[in-house]
């Protein structure tokens, strides 16, 4: 099943590929987070319980994460990933590069997979975010739409998470060895 919903990415070019994950992934997650946001605050005005409180709470520090992985995705990786790109375009060739070039494309390729164990750990955030259950307390329906916003951003990021290890990643390190930046 994944092979037919996904084999779409594998003839894409890397700049296609960016700048579909930053036209529909990446504005599809921002959106989820404002809509979340939006419920949040919406809940916060309503008389709470402490345990509500608390689940509003972890929304929006889980919110707040989930948009600092894509802020850092936009401001930084899209920037190196387009500069690549651009590289691979005009047929630069790295050999010719001081030391510290290969460097810098190694370090960046380092660093895009060290942001995954941060997005586990997000993802793993959002999957323990229920509201308690008490069965004296009678949650309102807002509650329950703003978990179904938090399950959206999950699905979302799950998405994100297996798309840039999966096609991401390795579309970067054959742009690197393109134009021999891969120490590998």
């Amino acid at each position: 099943m994944e092979k037919v919903l996904f084999d779409q990415y594998s003839d894409v070019t890397l700049p296609q590929f960016v700048e579909m994950l930053a036209s529909k992934i990446y504005r599809s997650i921002e959106q989820l987070c404002d809509n979340a946001n939006h419920q949040a605050d919406k809940l916060n005005k309503l008389e709470l319980h402490q345990s509500t409180s608390q689940y509003i709470t972890l929304c929006n520090n889980l919110i707040s994460d989930v948009r600092a992985c894509i802020m850092d995705r936009r401001e930084k990786y899209m920037p190196y990933i387009n500069s690549l790109s651009e590289k691979v375009a005009t047929n630069h060739d790295c050999t010719g590069c001081t030391g510290s070039c290969k460097l810098n494309h190694d370090m960046q390729l380092l660093e895009m997979k060290s942001t995954h164990s941060s997005i586990k750990s997000v993802l793993y955030r959002l999957q323990m975010a229920t509201l308690p259950l008490y069965t004296e307390t009678i949650y309102p329906d807002a509650y329950r739409v703003l978990r179904n916003q938090m399950a959206l951003i999950e699905n979302s990021l799950t998405e994100l998470f297996f798309l840039e290890e999966k096609y991401l990643i390795p579309k970067v390190a054959e742009a690197q060895k393109m134009i021999n930046a891969s120490s590998k």
